[in-house]
C-alpha cells in the first residue's frame, strides 16, 4: 500500500538526524534494494508487514494515543486528546513525538487541515496517522453503524425521543433534518463521553462490554443479546432514554460514535508512563564476574554438545528434531540438566553450528571456525541466535498438544516478548521486575497471564544460562547484545525479512564478529589446564581447546562438566581409542603434551594393559573367523557365554562362527575379551564413523584414507551473501538527500511490467519476482483466485504471458496459470 504524498514530503524535510532516528527505529526498510527517493521510502514505512513489526515495539501508552487518533473524528491535536483522555498535555505530547520519531504518525500544521485556534496551544500540529494504522485500530469501530445510518433507517418518532433526549428541541424538523441533527449532537466525543459518565452504573457497563466484544468478531445483534443479559434490559432502556441508543426495526442499535464515546470513558486518565521499576543494589564486579562464568559455561557446553555429534551423530526423529530419548542419553552423557539441553540444540542450530544430514544432526561447515575462535566469538553467534529465535527453547509451546522436537520451529511471539523485556530492562532495572510488568511495554503480546509468566521465566532462565542477565540485571555481554542487534530488529519473528535458514545463519555470523569483538575483554581467552590424576580421573579447567577435547572424548568417558570439568580413564574407554586406531605411544605422547604435570603411574600402567590385551584376539570376516593363540582359543570354546556364537575349531589357532563379525566383536567385548576386527589380508580395520577421526589427524591420515567428511545436505549449507545486504541509515540518509542514486540500478523493464500488471506488490517483491521470472526459479506466494480465497503457494515459475504466470504448483504438484494482478504478496522459496 503505497502513503500519501504528505507523509512523503514530510520526510523530505526531515533533518538528517531525524531522518536517520526514523530510520534506525525501522531497520527493515534499509534492505536493498534501496529506496529511490522519499516518496519509496514512504512506501516502505506504510508497508503492513513494516508496520506489523514497529507495532511489537509500541508500549501501553503509545498504543492508547495512536487508537484514540484513529477513531476521533476531525482532526486531532495533542491538546485535544490531552483534554478528552484528562492526562497532562506533556505527557500525551511525549508520546505523539515518539509515534512521530518511528515513522509510524506525521505532523501536519493546524492551519493545512483547517484547524483554528483555541484552548490548545497556538500552531499545535495536527497528527496524521498512516492509512494501514489508521484502518487497523479503528477497524473494529468500523461494524457498528454511524449515527446517520441509523437514524435514517430509525422512525422518526424514535429519532424525535433521542434529539429531545440529547437536549434539544425536534419540533419542526422533518426526518432528514433529524437525523443531521441527531448526528451533529453525537459528533462530539467530550459531550458524549460526559453523557456516558452520567449514565447509571449498569448502563455504563454495558457500553463497556458491547465495545470491548468488538474484536469477537460478533453481528451486534448477537453481543447485545449476550451483554445484555448479564446487565440487564433496564441498561438497554436507560441506554434508549438518553438518547445513546436508538430503536431501528424493533431492535436497539448503538451509533459508533458512542462506542467511541465510550472507549474514550473508559481510558480517561490511564496514560501511567513507564512502570516504576526500582535499579537493584548489584555490584557491577559481581555482575561481570557471573556474567563471565555463565558465557563461558555456555560456550564449554556447546562446544561438549557438538564435540559429540562431531564422533556420532546426533540420531533425528524420521519427522525432524531430537527426540526425547536420545536428548536424554545426550544429557547423560554431557552430564547436562535435561530441560537445559534444548537450549543449546536449538542456539547451534539456529547459528548453523548443527545441521541435519543423512546420518543425523552433525556439526556445520561453520564447526571447525567456530571451535578454534576465541571465547567471545564463540559467545557471540550463540547470544545472536538466541536473540532471534521466535520462540523460548527452554520453554517450548505445544503445537495441538504434541511436543515439537528441537531444534524444529514453533511459531510463538516468545521472541518478541524477549526483545521487549531487554530493551525495558536496559539501564540497570530489575529483570524480574521488568517480566511482571512486561504487558505494560508490550500490550499486543496476546498471552494470558499464566502463559505470559510461564514465558518470562523461560526466558529469563535461558538469559542467565548465556550471560546476558546475571544477579537480576542486564549483565554488560547483555548490553553489548543489544547494540549489536538494534540494527538486526527485522531478523527475529514471524515478520523478519530474512527470507531463509541460510540468510538467517548467515546474518548471524556476519553480526557475531562484530559482537565477539565487542566483548573480547569481558570474554579473555584463557589456557586451560589438564590435571591427570592416580584415581584414574582428569580434570579440566577452563574450556578444554579442540584437540584436548578430541583426546579425551576417544579416550575417557565424562563424568563431570562446568568449570572444572572430569574425565574417568577405563578399560573400556582406553580400548575405545584403540579401536579407532590410537596407538600406546601416540596416546600417552598426546597426554603427556596437555597435561600440565606427568603422568601418574596407574594411568600408565592402564593404558599400557590395554595395549597388550588389545588385539591379541582378532575376528577374521569369513563370517567370521577367530584367531588367537592356542590356550586362548580353548578359552573362547569353553566359554558359555559365547556359546551363542556356535564357535567351531578350524585349526588350533582359529575358531569359526556362523555370525557376522559385528556380533561376534560385540559378544566377545561383552565377555571380557579386547578383540580387533581384520581384513582378508589381515590388516586391522580401524572402524569408519563417517567423520572427522578422534585422533590427531596428521598421525592417522593413512588409516582414515578414503574417508570423505560429512557435509551439510545442499539444502543447508550456507553463504556469506545469502543474507540481505543492508545499508547504514546514515548512507540511505545522505543518498536521499543528495538524490545520489549511482550505485542504484533503476528498475528493469520487466518489473516495470510487472509493476503495471499489480500495484499492490512493493518494490522488493517485484525484484522477487522478475528475477523469478528471468530465472525460472522458485517464489512463495499469496494468491487470491477468482472466488476470493486465499492460499500460500510454492511455485516455479516457467514462463510469462501477457498478465499470466504459467508455472508448477508445489502445492498442487501440476501445471497451473497465476494472474500478476491477483498475486497479494510475495516471498523467496528459502
Amino acid at each position: 500500500m503505497s502513503s500519501t504524498p504528505s507523509f512523503a514530503t514530510y520526510l523530505a524535510g526531515l533533518d538528517p538526524v531525524e531522518l536517520g532516528a526514523v530510520l534506525r527505529a525501522r531497520p527493515d526498510v534499509l534492505v536493498e534494494p534501496q529506496p529511490r527517493g522519499f516518496d519509496q521510502l514512504a512506501q516502505r514505512l506504510t508497508d503492513e508487514r513494516s508496520l506489523s513489526r514497529a507495532l511489537t515495539e509500541l508500549d501501553r501508552d503509545s498504543l492508547e494515543v495512536g487508537v484514540a487518533v484513529a477513531l476521533l473524528p476531525g482532526p486531532v491535536t495533542a491538546d485535544r486528546l490531552a483534554d478528552l483522555l484528562d492526562v497532562p498535555r506533556e505527557a500525551v505530547r511525549a508520546v505523539v513525538d515518539g509515534l512521530f520519531a518511528r515513522g509510524l504518525a506525521w505532523p501536519a500544521p493546524a492551519s493545512a487541515a483547517g484547524v483554528e485556534g483555541g484552548e490548545g496551544t497556538p500552531g499545535e500540529p495536527v497528527i496524521h496517522l498512516l492509512p494501514p494504522l489508521r484502518l487497523h485500530w479503528s477497524e473494529p469501530f468500523t461494524e457498528i453503524e454511524t449515527a446517520t445510518r441509523l437514524a435514517s433507517a430509525a422512525l422518526v418518532e424514535d429519532v424525535r425521543t433521542a434529539v429531545r433526549a440529547l437536549g434539544r428541541d425536534p419540533a419542526g424538523l422533518r426526518k432528514p433534518e433529524l437525523a443531521a441533527l441527531f448526528a451533529r449532537l453525537l459528533a462530539d466525543p467530550a459531550r458524549v463521553a460526559g453523557l456516558v459518565a452520567g449514565l447509571p452504573a449498569p448502563a455504563r457497563e454495558l457500553l463497556t462490554d458491547l465495545w470491548t466484544a468488538l474484536d469477537e468478531e460478533l453481528p451486534f445483534v448477537v453481543m447485545l443479546a449476550e451483554r445484555e443479559q448479564r446487565a440487564g434490559p433496564a441498561a438497554v432502556r436507560a441506554l434508549i432514554r438518553a438518547g445513546l441508543m436508538l430503536p431501528v426495526r424493533g431492535l436497539p442499535e448503538l451509533p459508533r460514535e458512542v462506542a467511541v464515546a465510550a472507549w474514550i470513558t473508559e481510558h480517561r486518565r490511564t496514560l501511567t508512563g513507564p512502570p516504576d521499576i526500582p535499579r537493584p543494589a548489584a555490584d557491577p564486579a559481581g555482575v561481570r564476574s557471573s556474567a563471565q562464568a555463565a558465557a563461558q559455561d555456555a560456550v564449554r557446553t556447546v562446544a561438549a554438545l557438538l564435540d559429540e555429534a562431531a564422533a556420532v551423530p546426533i540420531a533425528a526423529l524420521k519427522r525432524g528434531g531430537i527426540g526425547g530419548r536420545e536428548r536424554l542419553r545426550l544429557a547423560k552423557r554431557l552430564s547436562l540438566p535435561p530441560a537445559d539441553l534444548p537450549v543449546w540444540i536449538d542456539l547451534t542450530a539456529t547459528a548453523g553450528l548443527l545441521i541435519h544430514d543423512a546420518a543425523g544432526y552433525v556439526p556445520g561447515p561453520e564447526f571447525a571456525a567456530w571451535r578454534e575462535a576465541p571465547p567471545s566469538r564463540q559467545w557471540a553467534p550463540l547470544a545472536l541466535a538466541w536473540y532471534v529465535q521466535e520462540h523460548a527453547p527452554s520453554g517450548r509451546e505445544l503445537d495441538d498438544e504434541r511436543d515439537i522436537a528441537p531444534p524444529l520451529p514453533i511459531e510463538s511471539d516468545a521472541g518478541l516478548l524477549r526483545g521487549n523485556l531487554l530493551r525495558a530492562a536496559d539501564g540497570g532495572r530489575s529483570v524480574r521486575l521488568t517480566a511482571e510488568n512486561i504487558d505494560w511495554f508490550f500490550p499486543l503480546d496476546g498471552y494470558p497471564d499464566s502463559l505470559r509468566a510461564a514465558v518470562m521465566t523461560a526466558t529469563i532462565r535461558e538469559a542467565e544460562l548465556l550471560g546476558v542477565v546475571a544477579v537480576d540485571v542486564l549483565s554488560e555481554l547483555g548490553e553489548a547484545l543489544l547494540t549489536s542487534t538494534a540494527d538486526l530488529a527485522d531478523l527475529a519473528g514471524p515478520a523478519g525479512a530474512f527470507p531463509s535458514y541460510r540468510a538467517l545463519t548467515a546474518a548471524i555470523t556476519l553480526a557475531a564478529s562484530a559482537l565477539g569483538d565487542r566483548c573480547a575483554e569481558l570474554l579473555p581467552e584463557s589456557r586451560p589446564s589438564l590435571i591427570l590424576q592416580s584415581d584414574l580421573t582428569a580434570v579440566v579447567s577452563g574450556p578444554p581447546t579442540a584437540a584436548m577435547a578430541q583426546v579425551l572424548r576417544a579416550t575417557a568417558d565424562p563424568e563431570s562438566r562446568g568449570a572444572a570439568g572430569t574425565w574417568r580413564f577405563t578399560p573400556a574407554s582406553v580400548r575405545a581409542a584403540f579401536d579407532a586406531g590410537w596407538s600406546a605411544d601416540e596416546l600417552l605422547d598426546e597426554l603427556r603434551a596437555m597435561a600440565d604435570h606427568t603422568l601418574p603411574q596407574a594411568l600408565e600402567y592402564l593404558v599400557a594393559d590395554v595395549a597388550r590385551r588389545h588385539g591379541h584376539v582378532r575376528v577374521r570376516g569369513l563370517r567370521s573367523a577367530i584367531l588367537g593363540d592356542e590356550p586362548t582359543t580353548t578359552e573362547l570354546l569353553h566359554t558359555r557365554v559365547l556359546a551363542k556364537l556356535h564357535l567351531a575349531r578350524l585349526a588350533p589357532t582359529v575358531l569359526s562362527s556362523p555370525e557376522d563379525p559385528d556380533t561376534v566383536l560385540a559378544e566377545l567385548r561383552r565377555a571380557g575379551f579386547y578383540p580387533v576386527a581384520e581384513d582378508a589380508t589381515g590388516t586391522v580395520i580401524v572402524p569408519s564413523s563417517g567423520r572427522s577421526p578422534a585422533g590427531p589427524p596428521p598421525r592417522r591420515q593413512k588409516a582414515a584414507a578414503g574417508r570423505q567428511p560429512s557435509t551439510a545436505s545442499p539444502g543447508r549449507t550456507r553463504a556469506a551473501d545469502d543474507a540481505p545486504r543492508r545499508v547504514t541509515p546514515e548512507e540511505l540518509v545522505a543518498r536521499l538527500r543528495t538524490g545520489a542514486d549511482e550505485s542504484v540500478p533503476p528498475p528493469s523493464p520487466l518489473v516495470r511490467e510487472l509493476a503495471g500488471l499489480n500495484d499492490r506488490l512493493n518494490d522488493r517483491e517485484l525484484a522477487l519476482l522478475a528475477e523469478a521470472v528471468e530465472s525460472r526459479g522458485d517464489v512463495v506466494i499469496t494468491y487470491r483466485d477468482k472466488n476470493g480465497k486465499r492460499t500460500v503457494r510454492r511455485i516455479t515459475i516457467n514462463a510469462m504471458f501477457g498478465r499470466w504466470l504459467d508455472a508448477w504448483c508445489h502445492l498442487r504438484n501440476d501445471d497451473r496459470e497465476f494472474a500478476v494482478a491477483n498475486i497479494q504478496s510475495i516471498s523467496p522459496a528459502g
